[in-house]
């Protein structure tokens, strides 16, 4: 009596753990669904009915995981931001803590080599309401390279604050800038816009400015 009520107790303990683990798994399915269609169509052409279709649940599901359209749409924001977030924690690590600005600025451009990242960040940029793609973070990592800075240099060559912020901002600004005009830009300079030379130059060319200027004299 006591052994079956024991099995009964653990299976129904199993099962228990199943379905703890069907929710996460949904709510995932959903998140995974939706990413891929906000990124192909853009937030606002995109509805709950048509997120639910493509997860294969109900639309009261989606519902009740991300209540409201804006709701899942911040939350498929927040994914890919987390996602961004790690690519830049995997480059520190790859640079043993120090994260220079050069460096930094490789993950910059292989994130915006990923389409659907920079469709969203496009969007989001046009809609901060929403929050904003890929800068609920600027501060951390400023705080990363800043940290890392500190632990490779002295303390006389270690620059400011405001010097590494400015380094972040005109990175970003650089390489997001030229990931959604660059080919128009080179075609209007005469140049082929499929010419992946032309782009590895701008890259290096804007690594290697923003990368002088943070290690350069404090200027007035």
């Amino acid at each position: 009596m006591n052994a079956n009520s024991a099995a009964g107790e653990g299976g129904g303990d199993r099962r228990a753990g199943r379905r703890r683990l069907a929710p996460e798994r949904s709510r995932q399915q959903i998140l995974d669904a939706a990413t891929a269609l906000v990124a192909e169509h853009g937030p606002d052409a995109v509805t709950l009915a048509q997120v639910a279709a493509a997860a294969g649940v109900t639309r009261g599901l989606v519902s009740h995981y991300f209540g409201t359209h804006r709701g899942l749409v911040r939350e498929v924001l927040r994914a890919e931001d987390a996602r961004h977030r790690e690519r830049v924690r995997a480059r520190v690590a790859d640079d043993a803590g120090v994260p220079y600005a050069a460096r930094m600025l490789d993950v910059v451009f292989a994130t915006l080599d990923d389409e659907r990242y920079l469709r969203l960040w496009a969007w989001s940029a046009l809609h901060p309401e929403h929050g904003t793609l890929a800068t609920d973070g600027l501060a951390g990592i400023a705080d990363m390279m800043e940290a890392g800075l500190r632990a490779a240099l002295p303390a006389d060559r270690v620059p400011s604050r405001d010097r590494i912020e400015a380094v972040l901002l005109l990175g970003m600004s650089g390489a997001y800038g030229y990931a959604l005009g660059g080919r128009s830009w080179q075609s209007a300079l005469g140049h082929d816009p499929d010419d992946a030379a032309r782009s590895a130059a701008f890259r290096s060319a804007l690594s290697a400015a923003v990368a002088a200027y943070l290690v350069g004299e404090e200027t007035a």
